[in-house]
């Protein structure tokens, strides 16, 4: 099988942190997306996050400097430097997945953050904002599935 090259309209999503940012990635000043292009991006992230756990792979790098768009807000997922496996009929394999959830909700965090407002009504917003919230839960345990974010994602057309 031929692999072929990621084409020429795919961009870096985020970059890696900086030292004043620390702990997050940083964007450019004009980012924006749409609520369309936000939609686009979460559940593309989510699916791939939802198919590595069910086999028990953990990516260990689920941020916006390891994904590239396209044009269309189309996302690649890359850079599994730090991906590990895991028994996924271990009793800690419920956890691990949660772990890596609080990614993927500081991810959502960052979309939300470059939504143009006049694209996104209240009620997406204050869904999106909950789901964030629960992503980032404090009880390890809480925190949905991807398969389970998978799932409240759907319901959002675009």
């Amino acid at each position: 099988m031929l692999l072929s090259l990621i084409p020429p309209h795919y961009t870096n999503l985020g970059n890696p942190p900086s030292f004043d940012s620390c702990t997050r990635d940083v964007y450019h000043a004009e980012t924006s997306f749409s609520l369309n292009d936000t939609l686009t991006i979460a559940q593309g992230i989510a699916s791939v996050g939802a198919q590595l756990h069910e086999k028990g792979i953990m990516h260990g790098d689920l941020y916006a400097h390891n994904t590239l768009i396209g044009t269309d807000a189309h996302p690649l997922f890359g850079d599994f430097g730090a991906a590990s496996l895991y028994n996924i009929n271990d009793a800690q394999a419920f956890l691990l997945e949660r772990i890596e959830v609080s990614a993927f909700g500081y991810l959502l965090e960052d979309l939300l953050t470059y939504t143009i407002e006049e694209s996104i009504d209240n009620d997406t917003l204050q869904s999106l904002i909950q789901l964030k919230e629960d992503c980032l839960q404090s009880e390890v345990a809480k925190r949905p599935s991807f398969k389970e974010i998978c799932d409240r994602l759907v319901g959002y057309t675009f």
